[in-house]
Parts: C-alpha cells; sequence; structure tokens
C-alpha cells in the first residue's frame, strides 16, 4: 500500500492505492477516513487496484476540509479527484456508510465517469433523481443494527431498479462489522455484471 497526496482545485487531498488491476475507488463514510478501507478489506479484493480516498469531511480524514454550499459539492469533487488522477479506465465506486454512499450517487446521477456503483448505507436517497442513473448500482445496508440510514434510502434503491442487499449481524458501516461477507456481496455483484 502507499500513501499519496496531490491537489485538487486548490486543496490537498490524501489517498492510498493498494493492488492492481482494475481500478476501484473507494470513499468513506462521514465518521470514518481512507484507512478503513484498505484495513477492513483491503488484502480480499485481488485483481483490483484500489484508489482509497480521504473525502472532505468528517474528523478522520487527513485531506483539507470543507464544507458544501450546494447537494452536489462533494461529487464534483470526487469527479475533480478521479480526473487528477489520471485512471483510464471508468472506475468501479463504492460509497462507505451514509454521507460516502450519498456521495457515490450523485456522482453518479451527474453521469461522471463510472463502470459500477456500490454504496453502503447511503443517506438522503430520496433527494437524488436516481433515474439520470446509467450504470449498474448495488446498495447494501446493514440489518436491524443499522440505525442512521432509514428504510425510506433502501425502498427508493428499490424502486429504482438497483439491487439491494442486507448483511444481517451488521451496523451502519456493514463493510467493518461483516467484511467478508460485503466482499462477497461486492465480488459476486461486479461478476454478474462482467466488470470482473
Amino acid at each position: 500500500m502507499s500513501e499519496n497526496w496531490i491537489i485538487v482545485n486548490g486543496r490537498s487531498v490524501r489517498y492510498l492505492v493498494h493492488g492492481e488491476g482494475k481500478p476501484m475507488v473507494m470513499v468513506h463514510g462521514l465518521n470514518f477516513s481512507a484507512d478503513d478501507w484498505i484495513n477492513c478489506c483491503g488484502n480480499d479484493f485481488e485483481g483490483l487496484k484500489i484508489y482509497a480516498v480521504d473525502m472532505p469531511y468528517g474528523p478522520k480524514s487527513r485531506s483539507d476540509h470543507f464544507m458544501p454550499r450546494n447537494d452536489d459539492d462533494y461529487a464534483n469533487h470526487l469527479y475533480a479527484i478521479v480526473k487528477a488522477l489520471n485512471i483510464e479506465n471508468p472506475p468501479i465506486l463504492i460509497g462507505g456508510a451514509s454521507l460516502g454512499g450519498e456521495t457515490v450517487l450523485r456522482y453518479l446521477a451527474l453521469n461522471y465517469p463510472a463502470t459500477a456503483g456500490i454504496v453502503v448505507g447511503p443517506v438522503r436517497v430520496p433527494s437524488i433523481n436516481l433515474s439520470r442513473i446509467k450504470v449498474p448500482v448495488m446498495g447494501i445496508w446493514g440489518g436491524s443494527n443499522d440505525r442512521v440510514s432509514g428504510r425510506e434510502n433502501m425502498e427508493a434503491m428499490r424502486r429504482a431498479g438497483f439491487r439491494v442487499e442486507v448483511i444481517n449481524g451488521a451496523g451502519h458501516p456493514a463493510y467493518l462489522d461483516r467484511p467478508r461477507e460485503f466482499v462477497r456481496l461486492v465480488l459476486d455483484f461486479l461478476r454478474s455484471i462482467n466488470v470482473v
């Protein structure tokens, strides 16, 4: 794993790179950081090159912080990061618990380049125009222990025709609570759409 820094729109952005293969950009949730992705399941995604990005929110992020002025600011920032990283192929995007998942959904709804999206317990889903998303998407929720992202978010994704999975016994950050099951679901989804 390597730790790297780039300047994007005048802000310092930290990101971690791990593995080799097709690019997969991983975005953490509000109270997490890029390190959580590598620590929980970085070694389990063979054939994928992980770019775990420290987003500009949350106390653990080491990138420069900023508050959004509108709902799409973090998604636009993510796109600027993907461009700055010179990723040649459209990446697979994974958004972590709550705000990370929302950011990825907004990125996809803006039709920024991506092969597929996986979101974990995203919030404010009904406020996003999911009909604009043109790539396969899967949502993953913790079971009854997820007390942050309500059923309205899950149902909005189901109504939009996206795959929805529940990891029973997991909480809001389902990938941290049940990393093996999370990785299995992600790889199964990516195989089903012929990405890996």
